[in-house]
This record gives C-alpha cells, structure tokens and sequence, in this order.
C-alpha cells in the first residue's frame, strides 16, 4: 500500500509540477474551505490524524502571503480552536504555541474565551444529542 501524502506535500507537489490538481494551491479561500471540512472531521472522528490534517491546511494559509484583515481574524480564530483541540485530545505540536501567540493577538481576551466555548460546544453536541436520543 502506498503511503500517505500529507496536504502540505500534496500541495508542494502540485506547486512544483507548475499545476495544480484541485485548483486549491495558490487559493487561500479554496484552503481555508477545506481546513473548515478537515475542523469538521476532526469533530466527528476525534482522532490526532484528522486534527494533524486540519493542523497542516491551516499552516498552509498562514505561510502564504501577508494575509488580509479578514483571513488574518479566520486564522486567529483557527489558532485559538486548534489550541483547544490539541488540549482535548492530549497531543503535542510543538510550533502550534509560537503560530498560535501570533495570530491570537489581533483578538481581544474576550473574544478568545467566546471562540473556545463555542468550540467547546460543537466538541459535547454529539454527547448531547445521543443523551437525548437515549432518552428516547
């Protein structure tokens, strides 16, 4: 069996061959799409791989160019979630902290307490429904 590409290498690849085959590579919004759906993943299987592929896609857009106001609030919001899924699910990525202190400076303090507990939420919703559904 082949092993796995990562997204990084998969996009580096693209880049390199001079296309790129989902069209995403050079397009911050097509990524920032994608990093939703891999978030969304990782909220359903809650496995460290999926978080490392939402990780990766989330690093892509913040390695490209000098980001505008509104994709430089999207990655602090991101930061702040990864640092939180990271927490919940007792992994380790040692350069989230540094991207992190980064990002997270154009939010004010309340405003990172309220992107966390709404996380927070959407991490205990599948709880909630199955305890109500078993209540039938």
């Amino acid at each position: 069996m082949k092993p796995q590409m990562t997204v990084a290498e998969f996009i580096k690849q693209a880049r390199e061959a001079g296309h790129d085959a989902l069209g995403l590579g050079h397009d911050v919004e097509a990524l920032m799409a994608l990093a939703a759906v891999r978030r969304q993943t990782f909220l359903e299987h809650r496995d460290e791989a999926s978080l490392r592929s939402w990780r990766e896609l989330v690093g892509e857009v913040a390695s490209m160019e000098t980001p505008d106001p509104l994709t430089t609030r999207w990655l602090a919001i991101e930061h702040v979630r990864l640092g939180r899924a990271f927490e919940l699910v007792a992994a380790d990525d040692t350069t989230l902290q540094a991207d992190a202190t980064t990002w997270i400076a154009t939010l004010g303090a309340e405003e990172r307490q309220d992107v966390r507990h709404r996380f927070e939420l959407d991490w205990v919703a599948p709880f909630k429904v199955a305890a109500v559904a078993s209540r039938g």
